[in-house]
């Protein structure tokens, strides 16, 4: 009979199986807590460079590295770029969508004086008549009709709701290698001049991409690995050439899951879905989650 007044705790890394990648945020923001993370099991640290800005970053390297050596503890460093920023731009209100209702977007235009949807990004130099445009996590679904003097136009086939800077996602727009943005090359040159181990590239579509980061990190003397982010269509439908390519891959499941049928991403147990295609011999890792 177990007596439940005598617990037997047993140390995390004594059964711990798995590696753990944690996210350096608002909530981690101190040596204190980035310390405690490595003590809770966390064997990389992620470092998003959608937020905050170069001095910040290096503070959080320099208390990683500390961490590290204090705990003895090994710890990788992820720089997780930012890619293209492909979604919703700002508007105040709330945007009611009926089925069947054409929508009208544009880059960084003004919803109230248009009566167009800002985006972030000028959809209207890749999109394709045709072409399925999926926003808000996919919540409302639409189909590309037309693209006539900077603006796209679609039809709702779903109704729903809009918010500002909600994601879209664009399951057939080929990007033609244009995923690597002016924002991330500067942040590539900065991390060539830091610790950093591994960098995570965002949106890619094709070994192409991977090839083309890897040619500027050579030429910035940038010796980290590349982790290709696995979460739009054309990587899955590129998926062995990019993992002959990257030297891991990432699958962001939230976002690949928009994209494409749920069964494709399924587990990493079920070797007929995209966990079935590391035949590379590459590390393959899971990201639930996209904290901020």
């Amino acid at each position: 009979m177990i007596d439940s007044h005598h617990e037997h705790h047993v140390p995390l890394r004594h059964y711990k199986r798995t590696k753990i990648i944690a996210t350096v945020g608002p909530a981690t923001d101190s040596y204190a807590a980035i310390k405690q993370l490595i003590l809770d099991g966390a064997n990389g640290l992620r470092l998003n460079f959608s937020h905050g800005d170069h001095p910040q970053k290096s503070q959080h390297i320099k208390w990683i590295r500390k961490a590290s050596r204090e705990l003895k503890k090994p710890v990788a460093i992820i720089q997780d770029l930012q890619g293209p920023k492909i979604r919703l731009g700002e508007f105040d209100d709330i945007i009611t969508v009926r089925k069947g209702q054409t929508l009208k977007l544009g880059y960084e235009v003004d919803w109230l004086e248009t009566g167009i949807i800002p985006t972030q990004y000028d959809l209207s130099t890749k999109v394709k008549r045709g072409e399925r445009l999926y926003i808000f996590d996919g919540k409302v679904r639409t189909e590309i009709t037309s693209v006539k003097n900077g603006i796209v136009y679609c039809e709702a086939h779903n109704d729903g709701i809009l918010l500002k800077r909600k994601g879209i996602n664009l399951p057939d727009t080929d990007f033609g290698g244009d995923v690597i943005t002016e924002k991330d090359k500067a942040d590539l040159a900065y991390g060539s001049t830091q610790d950093i181990d591994y960098v995570a590239m965002s949106f890619i579509q094709s070994a192409a991409d991977i090839e083309n980061m890897r040619k500027m990190m050579k030429n910035l003397g940038y010796d980290a690995r590349i982790i290709a982010k696995l979460e739009t269509k054309l990587a899955i439908d590129n998926i062995n050439e990019i993992m002959q390519a990257t030297d891991v891959a990432m699958v962001a499941r939230g976002d690949m899951a928009v994209e494409v049928n749920p069964e494709v991403v399924r587990s990493p147990s079920d070797r007929s879905s995209v966990w079935g295609f590391s035949t590379a011999n590459r590390p393959l890792w899971r990201h639930r989650c996209s904290p901020a």
